[in-house]
């Protein structure tokens, strides 16, 4: 991996590690997440990402400051979530439960998928 796809890679990662922890913590409307299955698919992308990070990026030749910020920006979302979680609905309003269950189960298989090509193969 070059280091521009290296650098390329830890910005994609940043910024889907830091929506989610925005996602848990915002307080405008816009911003924050509006279910508990929300909140879920955006942890699972989170963790996703930084295997993909893991996996990807050269740990040699990067300083393991770089390397804790998307994790402090999981652990953030993290403990948002938890926060917020008694107060949100499972599901969004307004949205059908075979909706949520086909995005969910859809998000599941890709992440489950990514981890596999990477880990495993």
């Amino acid at each position: 991996m070059t280091a521009l796809s290296a650098v390329v890679v830890g910005l994609v990662v940043l910024v889907v590690t830091g929506s989610f922890a925005v996602s848990a913590w915002a307080d405008r409307a816009a911003l924050r997440s509006r279910s508990r299955v929300d909140l879920l698919t955006g942890a699972l992308a989170s963790v996703v990402a930084l295997v993909v990070l893991h996996q990807l990026a050269p740990w040699s030749s990067v300083p393991v400051a770089l390397w804790l910020l998307p994790v402090l920006l999981v652990a953030a979302g993290v403990s948002g979530a938890v926060l917020r979680w008694p107060g949100l609905p499972w599901l969004r309003p307004g949205r059908s439960r075979r909706r949520v269950l086909v995005d969910a189960v859809l998000e599941v298989a890709v992440a489950a998928a990514v981890v596999v090509v990477l880990v495993v193969l």
